[in-house]
């Protein structure tokens, strides 16, 4: 399914998502719910009330304090995570395209996720992915990355209406939103995330980066073609041209950050020469995404 050693494998298998709002979506899973349910999982006492299962009162509380005191157990349900795919033309760039291990993040994201039983939705945007939704199981999955590992890139998308759009109508107060993009956009995406944001309370930013990107290696006459557009420009590129490149694409990269920081989402930039089980073992562990 995943171009992963089994080692690495068995401890995807042991990754669960970290979401900031409480599970509420059914249950079922493994996170932690927002409301005080029937389980095994002690939280703690609190005082009995008229009304409560005499069946949960501790009486040995009881025995040694005089006071009625009711176990308050916490249940465990499924989480409702949408996975997003960038699937614009700039994102077949680079030696290992940014689409390609886009993918691949997608599918290693939704194994963890199937894995915990959680409610996995997976949109492509500009593109309609086969398969029925949601997906809660693990087996599920290889389909997935078989689908993903076909796809070819759309075209020119203008980022800001495609996000907003995806998030599905019966999202819920418990969902995470995952955008796995290379946010290249004229005006910035501060619209998209403020309408991801009202629909999802907790959206995260996973930010792919080619490594030709950061360090082009250019010199001479060359014409540049946009990948969206196809708009020619022809350039001498001399030392001062790479160093203002580099200088305006750094700001460039600050500001993307910028964008999700003022907005209390999580970001982690990600070059796409990075091994895949680096990034999600180490990096979006690092980021909070994961545990």
């Amino acid at each position: 399914m995943l171009e992963l050693p089994a080692e690495t494998q068995r401890q995807l298998e042991r990754l669960t998502f970290v979401s900031r709002r409480k599970a509420r979506a059914g249950a079922g899973g493994e996170h932690v719910s927002r409301r005080p349910a029937p389980s095994t999982d002690f939280m703690d006492y609190r005082p009995y009330h008229p009304g409560d299962d005499f069946r949960r009162v501790d009486w040995n509380v009881y025995g040694r304090l005089g006071t009625l005191q009711v176990k308050v157990t916490e249940g465990r349900e499924r989480l409702d995570v949408l996975l997003v795919l960038d699937c614009s033309s700039s994102m077949a760039y680079g030696s290992h395209s940014k689409l390609q291990f886009g993918a691949q993040l997608i599918s290693a994201l939704a194994y963890v996720g199937a894995g915990r039983a959680d409610s996995i939705r997976v949109s492509c945007l500009g593109l309609q992915l086969p398969g029925r939704w949601p997906l809660r199981r693990r087996s599920h999955v290889s389909q997935l990355a078989h689908e993903l590992a076909r796809l070819t890139p759309t075209g020119l998308l203008d980022l800001n209406v495609a996000l907003a759009a995806c998030v599905p109508a019966d999202a819920t107060a418990s969902s995470l939103a995952v955008v796995v993009s290379d946010l290249m956009t004229p005006d910035g995406i501060s619209g998209a995330l403020d309408a991801m944001c009202a629909r999802v309370p907790d959206v995260a930013v996973l930010h792919l980066v080619a490594p030709e990107e950061l360090a082009p290696d250019l010199a001479g006459e060359v014409e540049l073609i946009d990948a969206e557009t196809g708009a020619v420009t022809e350039l001498g590129v001399s030392h001062a041209t790479l160093a203002a490149y580099r200088t305006r694409f750094s700001a460039w990269l600050d500001a993307r950050q910028a964008e999700c920081h003022a907005r209390g989402l999580r970001y982690r930039r990600l070059s796409t020469d990075v091994p895949l089980a680096a990034a999600v073992l180490r990096d979006l562990r690092e980021m909070g995404l994961l545990k």
